[in-house]
C-alpha cells in the first residue's frame, strides 16, 4: 500500500490518500482515506475519481474477477443482519441432539452412594512413610507452593559394632502438608530419593475449616493404608540393579555359612 500526502491551499489541512495495489493473495480490497469529509465532495468521491485509483481498480478486477469491488453504498453480508436459512439449520441440529438425550435415563453416578472407581495413579492425597524419610529437605525446597513444613533434630547413634564410631542421624519432628496451598504437581514425590512420599487416590478429605487442611505427620502416615500396591514388573524387562546386588549379598552369606559349618 502506498500513501500520498498533500495540503489544501484554502483550509491548510493535510490530506492523505491511500492507494491499494492488487495482489493474488488477497480476497478483497478496501480503499480507505483519512481526508476530512465535506458535504459537497466526500473523500470517497475525490479518491475514487483519481486516475491512479481507477487503474488499480482495473488490476483488482483482473486478478480477482469473482470478487466484487465495494462501493460507498454497498453492504457486506456480515452487515446485513442474521442469516435466516443458516440459523434455522443450526437450531434444528441443536434440538436434534437435545431430543435424542431427552428420552434416555440419566447415567450420572449418585455420589456418595456410588463411589467412582479411580485409576491407581490418581492424585488424591499425599501419604508419608516416615521410615524412609531421611529429612533431606529436598521435597520442601522443590515445592513451588511452599506447602511442606519440616522440622528435625540430630541424635547420636551408638556404633553398631564394638570399637566403631558414633554417628549422627537426623530425626523427624514435624512433617506437615498444607493441602489448601498444594497444587498436586507431584514434584515432591518425584524428587524424593527414598520413596517416602506416595500418591493415594483417596479424595474425601474436605473440611469446613481451612486450617484443618494442614495434615500433620500422624495423619499423613494414616493415608499409607490407602496407597495402592505398585504395578507388577514387566517380565521381559531387565532386572533391577538393587535386586542383583541383593542376590549377590545373599550368595556371599550362604557361602560363609557353608564354610563355617563343620
Amino acid at each position: 500500500m502506498r500513501c500520498s500526502g498533500s495540503r489544501s491551499p484554502t483550509t491548510n489541512v493535510s490530506t492523505r490518500c491511500c492507494c491499494p495495489r492488487a495482489s493474488r493473495a488477497t480476497r478483497c480490497v478496501r480503499i480507505s482515506c483519512s481526508c476530512p469529509a465535506s458535504p459537497s465532495r466526500g473523500p470517497e468521491r475525490r479518491n475514487l475519481a483519481s486516475p491512479r485509483v481507477r487503474g488499480h481498480r482495473v488490476d483488482v478486477v483482473r486478478a480477482h474477477p469473482a470478487s466484487p469491488i465495494p462501493t460507498p453504498g454497498d453492504r457486506w453480508p456480515h452487515e446485513t443482519g442474521i442469516d435466516v436459512k443458516g440459523s434455522g439449520r443450526g437450531l434444528v441440529s441443536g434440538l436434534k441432539a437435545t431430543l435424542l438425550k431427552f428420552t434416555r435415563r440419566s447415567v450420572t453416578s449418585h455420589y456418595p452412594d456410588a463411589l467412582p472407581e479411580l485409576p491407581p495413579r490418581s492424585r488424591g492425597v499425599i501419604a508419608l512413610m516416615e521410615e524412609n524419610c531421611t529429612v533431606c529437605m529436598l521435597c520442601a525446597r522443590e515445592c513451588p507452593a511452599w506447602c511442606i513444613y519440616i522440622e528435625s533434630h540430630e541424635e547420636t547413634v551408638p556404633p553398631a559394632t564394638e570399637g566403631g564410631r558414633e554417628r549422627s542421624r537426623n530425626m523427624l519432628d514435624r512433617f506437615d502438608i498444607d493441602f489448601s496451598l498444594c497444587m498436586y504437581c507431584s514434584i515432591c514425590i518425584e524428587v524424593c530419593p527414598f520413596d517416602a512420599l506416595h500418591w493415594s487416590p483417596e479424595f474425601e478429605y474436605a473440611e469446613l475449616d481451612i486450617r484443618a487442611l494442614t495434615h500433620e505427620k500422624d495423619r499423613l502416615q494414616q493415608w499409607m493404608w490407602t496407597v495402592p500396591p505398585p504395578p507388577a514388573l514387566d517380565p521381559n524387562a531387565m532386572p533391577a540393579k538393587e535386586i542383583a546386588a541383593a542376590e549377590k549379598a545373599a550368595q556371599r552369606l550362604r557361602r560363609r555359612a557353608g564354610d563355617a559349618a563343620p
